[in-house]
């Protein structure tokens, strides 16, 4: 019993200790810190993990109805016949699952602009930054696909709970990487999640049979959750297993990811380096001096004002006094 407490005093001791240390494992540390604080902050998106999926997939459950319905699976080959709202419910967790997480890394993106480039100007490594903001989406994709796997349990029989878990952790994970693109790439919230919404819609509803019959998947599996919905399908109704179409999702994660690196780059250079160009040179005055008949001096500005001095003050003149 005294071990957790031992264990969260010596965390909190490493964590004071690593403040004032200046490397990059210790940058990196620091900064998965900040980027988990700040989705534990994200009140709205723990709500809709809460609250939102198990509703969306009675909801899908009820209005649905239970009658037959063919899937071309990839994985197995053939034509599988499934109950169509048992269907509708891999289609629904994948669709919460995508909005959630690419909604908390969007929202984590704009939120933190100025605070990364704070971080960038005080030595914080770019790369190190980015690979936080990873890290985080990692974790938020474990918590939100293991909490939407398990409410699926309550709906319907599944053959593979781990490999259904895996496929909507794929899909989490592209979507955590868009989220992270538009993060960088878009300039309003609103925006954002109205293109995070739409591709999200599109992308899970042509997939499913009972919107889209036709047999003909050739566009269909160029799609971000391709490989996560047959994957899905598969550990649902079937005993098969294919690494190929779950690895789908960790692909189209690294492209965005090396995509939102260079606009991360692009975001922060201005800010965190010098320019080579000289400083400007400071304003100079032009003046004419003339000696009148006389012995009075007459001091001309054509550029600038000027400052004259006597032993006792000084007064300022206008420019073309």
């Amino acid at each position: 019993m005294t071990a957790a407490p031992a264990a969260l005093r010596s965390a909190r001791a490493r964590w004071t200790a690593m403040a004032d240390e200046t490397t990059w494992q210790a940058s990196l540390v620091k900064a998965v810190g900040f980027e988990t604080a700040q989705h534990a902050r994200n009140r709205l998106a723990l709500m809709l993990v809460l609250f939102f999926i198990p509703a969306w997939l009675g909801l899908v459950t009820g209005i649905l109805p239970s009658s037959p319905i063919e899937y071309q699976s990839r994985i197995t080959g053939d034509l599988i016949t499934v109950p169509a709202n048992e269907l509708g419910l891999m289609s629904a967790a994948i669709n919460a699952v995508t909005l959630i997480v690419g909604f908390m890394m969007f929202a984590a993106m704009r939120r933190s602009s100025e605070f990364d480039q704070r971080l960038v100007l005080a030595g914080y490594s770019r790369s190190g930054l980015l690979l936080a903001k990873l890290v985080a989406l990692v974790l938020v994709a474990v918590v939100v696909s293991a909490y939407a796997a398990l409410s699926m349990t309550f709906f319907t029989d599944v053959h593979q709970g781990a490999l259904l878990g895996l496929s909507l952790f794929a899909s989490g994970l592209t979507y955590g990487g868009i989220g992270i693109v538009l993060g960088v790439a878009v300039s309003t919230e609103l925006a954002g999640m109205f293109v995070i919404i739409m591709i999200s819609l599109v992308d899970v509803m042509v997939q499913n049979p009972v919107i889209n019959p036709g047999r003909d998947q050739t566009l269909v599996q160029f799609l971000p959750t391709y490989g996560a919905m047959q994957s899905g399908v598969a550990a649902t109704f079937t005993e098969e297993v294919s690494a190929r179409h779950l690895l789908l999702g960790p692909m189209w994660l690294v492209a965005f990811a090396v995509f939102g690196l260079v606009a991360f780059y692009a975001r922060t250079r201005d800010h965190s380096s010098h320019s080579d160009a000289p400083p400007p040179a400071p304003p100079t005055a032009m003046v004419t001096l003339r000696t009148l008949p006389d012995g009075t001096m007459v001091v001309e500005s054509h550029q600038g004002p000027i400052l004259l001095c006597s032993h006792t003050d000084c007064e300022l003149e206008p420019e073309g006094s």
